[in-house]
């Protein structure tokens, strides 16, 4: 009794697991049939444990994480291509965990770490070191040649003082020393430089009287009258390098030489660098160029879908006349040549049965249809720069021959024939360079061609057929743009009949060889522009600034104008009592100019005239 209830209970547990392994299976085959993947890989993976030799699940099992390691790697893609990397580095490697043969999954693994480190080396503030570093060394001037960062107080006001004087001032203000040019000659001077750097005091002081300044020692300036002898005399040259990120070698190279007018660059290739030697106005220009042209390019990932439908009819009925040296049919041949040979005294005598048929033309009637469709489908992903073309080929190559001709010897006749093979793109080509613009609208130069092999021509040459479309469009990002209507339709009839016979109405057709074929050939082109990096402008790259008559910076435009009006001049009119400085700006003492004034001179009576005789 006992016996017999263990064997029963061992039954009803193989039915038990039997019925859960098959139920595991069905679950798995209903996810896999919803492309849910990852539930079927769950469930194959439950019936696997429990029913290990059962092979058909095994297989099941491996195509599930085949197809799943398929969807993860394009999910993990298009993820990169948004610039979620930490996201499609967790579904590149779910990919090749599932697939460790899928060598895709494996490259996207390395450069998505790679440009997951990139990102993690910006700052929050978005700049990397080098960044930063060449923000900050942008305007610095030569090692000792840098003026102190002061801020002059809000009592600086001249009335009517003399330009020697204001100088002085400012000087005693920044802490530095002023030299006076031999040549230089105080002015009367009306300004106010209520809260201005030391940098666009003196500049201002110098538009006003017509000076400029040159730091020629640490904390020393040397104020010179604007003439160009003094500018040629005191004019000094800097060196500088400017690595560049972004921007193109020769087109800064160009920038540099028309706008600033720098004559002495030289480019560096191996580091893509721009070394100059020129005025520190230009170099000053220059820099504030080249820090607002050397920007990373706006980046555009392009979702392409391309369906190609081939659909091929053909349809063939009637007589058909079979070729000598096919057997089938009626075969007969009249001979009348006999082994002896026959006069015409025999031909009188000759009757029915002395005539055979032998290999008589055979029929055969010949009904036939054929329908065949071809579908062809890419979603490639092309990332590209702003301004620079991406190109996707679907096809294959054919080679075609080129016969050229040369000389056998040297200065002879070209007449010996060489042939070379150059291969030309059948199928469809796309050719598509995008050009974002700042209200993220995305302009698409979209050049589509789809050539096919249409045949061979003389001397077995092949021809082509080929569709072309050239346009410009422009969609906002994430904006779907379905380009159709590439339609090629060719269609063939032929009919083949006894003359005369064939041409009766109806009838002749069915007593002769009908062939038809048509060809129809559509292309669908779907174009999904995303941007994900645009051009990173600042209100440093779009304020202006001025530049002098030599092509040199001077500052930016709102420093001076609009902040601390430059009164030059300004002469209070007469019975006008002069404002004073305020109290909190101690009062200079005077320093009179030495002038020297023409004594008027007294010249000596003129003789008297003699008394007369």
């Amino acid at each position: 009794m006992t016996a017999a209830r263990l064997v029963c209970l061992g039954l009803a547990l193989v039915m038990a697991v039997g019925c859960g392994v098959r139920k595991a299976y069905r679950i798995g085959q209903i996810a896999e049939r919803q492309d849910d993947f990852d539930q079927a890989i769950v469930a194959y993976t439950q019936a696997l444990a429990a029913s290990p030799n059962d092979r058909e699940i095994a297989l099941a099992l491996q195509r599930a994480r085949l197809r799943a390691s398929e969807v993860h790697h394009t999910r993990g893609r298009r993820l990169a291509g948004a610039g979620s990397y930490e996201e499609a580095l967790v579904e590149l490697q779910l990919a090749l965990e599932l697939n460790p043969a899928n060598g895709d999954a494996e490259r996207g693994v390395r450069e998505t770490r790679t440009q997951l480190r990139t990102k993690m080396a910006v700052r929050r503030d978005g700049i990397t070191q080098l960044e930063s570093l060449i923000s900050r060394t942008r305007g610095l001037p030569p090692e000792g040649h840098d003026l102190p960062d002061v801020t002059l107080p809000d009592s600086v006001v001249f009335r009517e003082a003399g330009s020697r004087d204001v100088l002085t001032s400012i000087a005693r203000f920044g802490g530095i020393s002023i030299v006076f040019d031999p040549t230089f000659r105080s002015a009367p001077l009306s300004i106010d430089l209520r809260g201005a750097t030391l940098f666009n005091a003196l500049d201002a002081v110098g538009r006003s009287t017509t000076t400029f300044y040159r730091v020629t020692a640490p904390r020393t300036v040397t104020i010179i009258p604007d003439t160009p002898a003094k500018r040629r005399e005191y004019e000094e040259e800097v060196i500088r390098t400017f690595y560049l990120s972004n921007a193109d070698l020769k087109e800064t190279l160009d920038l540099l030489r028309i706008v600033v007018d720098a004559r002495r660059l030289s480019p560096i290739t191996a580091t893509n660098a721009i070394s100059i030697k020129d005025t520190p106005e230009r170099m000053d220009a220059a820099a504030r160029l080249i820090a607002a042209i050397d920007k990373a390019r706006g980046e555009v990932v392009i979702d392409v879908e391309l369906l190609e439908v081939d659909r091929t009819q053909f349809k063939q009925y009637g007589l058909q006349i079979l070729s000598p040296g096919n057997d089938t049919g009626i075969a007969g041949q009249a001979d009348v040549n006999q082994s002896g040979g026959l006069t015409l005294r025999d031909l009188r005598s000759l009757g029915q049965g002395d005539i055979f048929f032998t290999n008589l033309p055979g029929l055969y009637y010949r009904l036939l249809k054929q329908d065949s469709n071809t579908r062809t489908l890419a979603n490639p992903q092309l990332r590209t720069s702003d301004g620079l073309a991406a190109q996707a080929k679907f096809g294959e190559e054919v080679p075609v021959p080129q016969v050229t001709f040369a000389p056998i010897a040297a200065g002879g006749v070209n007449q010996q024939p060489i042939t070379s093979y150059t291969y030309r793109n059948v199928g469809v080509n796309i050719d598509i360079t995008p050009r974002t613009h700042h209200n993220d609208d995305v302009s698409l130069a979209v050049k589509i061609e789809v050539s096919s092999l249409a045949g061979t021509g003389f001397s077995g040459l092949p021809t082509f057929g080929t569709r072309s479309i050239t346009t410009t469009i422009r969609l906002r990002d994430g904006e779907t743009n379905l380009l159709a209507g590439l339609i090629r339709d060719n269609e063939r009839t032929i009919l083949r009949g006894v003359p005369g016979l064939s041409d009766i109405p109806i009838l002749g057709r069915l007593f002769a060889s009908n062939e038809r074929e048509t060809q129809e050939t559509d292309i669908v082109l779907m174009l999904t522009p995303r941007i994900i990096r645009v051009l990173d402008l600042d209100e440093e790259d779009l304020r202006p600034f001025l530049a002098g008559r030599s092509g040199g910076a001077t500052g930016n435009m709102m420093d001076l104008p609009s902040a601390q009006p430059v009164l030059p001049r300004q002469v209070p009119p007469p019975n006008q009592e002069v404002d004073q400085p305020p109290a909190t700006f101690p009062q200079l003492p005077s320093i009179p100019e030495q002038r020297t004034v023409p004594q008027p001179r007294t010249l000596p009576p003129p003789p008297s005239p003699p008394p007369p005789a």
